[in-house]
């Protein structure tokens, strides 16, 4: 029995030889085709990343809003050719195989996307979507700090599927176009800094209001460069449980009020320690009753 399945295998491995040498014209001549067509098509996301990359390059010397603009578009450029070009090679290659010419794989791979839209690819068409929309109706752009709906970080990337973000920490993070309900760009227009300051109620609070205003004005005099109004002592905002909270804001350059709120916050502080106010704390009185 062994013997009969060893001789019928040996005579299906000697057709298959015999079939392999009858066409090796044809194999090699379609191997080099599937070749050449891989080839080609890494040959032109070269092409289109040196030219996307050169055009990103030139932009360095725009003013920041155009040159954040053209990134943007070069990002999604090469993101959008590069399905495009995967698509093309793998309906070529697939014309090579034997499973007709490109046309009829263009009309299959369309009947094929049609039938998986409604088992699952409408996630896929709406990240898509969602991505040109965000593109043309400029939501944001690559370098703009933005907070999308719980997720804050520096726009590294656009793509057709998906947006990159780098958050403070260093991490990179993808979101899908089509996931994204809020987006809140920071890079736009003006930022306000804004600073709540606790200090006791033992000390004057006028007294308090006159340093800390000369305190923000001194430092803004020093921050110029992303200062745009003057700082504003609007007063107590809060009378918490140990301190009364004096707020102070200031109107900055985009994305710099983090950096004026950190310096506000010790300039104020040093301000306060020098005239002998010290920050407050949670205290508590303990009065002691004798009954006898």
């Amino acid at each position: 029995m062994s013997w009969i399945l060893a001789q019928t295998l040996e005579e299906h491995f000697q057709r298959f030889l015999n079939g392999l040498w009858e066409n090796s014209g044809t194999l090699l001549w379609k191997g080099l085709g599937i070749v050449l067509i891989i080839v080609g098509g890494k040959l032109t996301l070269n092409l289109i990343s040196r030219m996307t990359s050169r055009q990103i390059k030139k932009s360095e010397t725009l003013p920041l809003a155009q040159a954040r603009r053209i990134q943007t578009m070069m990002t999604m450029t090469r993101s959008t050719f590069r399905y495009l070009v995967y698509a093309v090679c793998a309906l070529m290659i697939l014309a090579q195989l034997g499973f007709g010419d490109a046309i009829s794989n263009l009309l299959l791979s369309a009947g094929i996307g049609s039938l998986a839209l409604g088992f699952g690819a409408q996630s896929l068409i709406k990240d898509v979507i969602t991505g040109f929309f965000m593109m043309f109706e400029k939501q944001y752009s690559v370098g703009d700090v933005v907070k999308i709906d719980n997720v804050e970080g520096t726009v590294t990337a656009t793509a057709m599927r998906v947006t990159y973000l780098k958050d403070g920490q260093g991490h990179q993070i993808i979101i899908p176009n089509g996931t994204i309900t809020r987006v809140i760009n920071y890079s736009r227009e003006n930022s306000i800094a804004k600073v709540v300051i606790g200090t006791p109620y033992e000390a004057d609070t006028r007294k308090v209001m006159a340093i800390i205003e000369n305190a923000a004005l001194e430092y803004a005099a020093t921050r110029s460069d992303i200062v745009v109004e003057a700082p504003k002592v609007l007063g107590i905002t809060e009378l918490a449980a140990s301190s009364v909270n004096i707020t102070v804001t200031c109107i900055t350059k985009p994305c710099q009020h983090w950096e004026m709120e950190r310096g506000l916050r010790m300039a104020l502080k040093e301000a306060l320690e020098q005239e002998g106010i010290a920050m407050p704390y949670p205290q508590q009185d303990v009065h002691l009753v004798n009954h006898n």
